[in-house]
């Protein structure tokens, strides 16, 4: 059983877009979880919370996000980046592909692997 750190681009100007990152990232953990993979999917669980945060900025969620997001990346055993555009310019799957590479844990986009949940 594959345990998976799911990762995606997140914040935007555009909320229209962070919706459309948040349905993607959840549609992409449900495949993951469908073909038997344990998986957590961190856009999925902190948008609806961080509807609740809004006294924060943005450097105020990443900083409340950072460390439990290293709890369960702790816990997984590899990456997996959704890589819709912006990911590559995001600082917070940045973060999370450091995490996994300087642990040497497999670190796949999305695109690279989506076939092996296919099922």
């Amino acid at each position: 059983m594959r345990k998976v750190f799911l990762a995606c681009p997140y914040g935007h100007p555009d909320g229209a877009v962070v919706e459309e990152r948040f349905e993607l990232s959840n549609a992409v953990a449900a495949k993951i979880a469908r073909a038997g993979g344990v998986v957590f999917s961190q856009v999925s669980m902190s948008h609806p919370i961080n509807r609740h945060l809004g006294d924060l900025d943005k450097a105020g969620i990443s900083a409340l996000w950072a460390p439990i997001d290293q709890s369960f990346m702790q816990s997984m055993e590899e990456l997996i980046v959704i890589d819709a555009p912006g990911w590559k310019d995001s600082s917070g799957v940045a973060r999370e592909i450091r995490f996994f590479e300087d642990r040497g844990r497999r670190v796949s986009l999305w695109s690279d692997v989506e076939a092996e949940f296919a099922g």
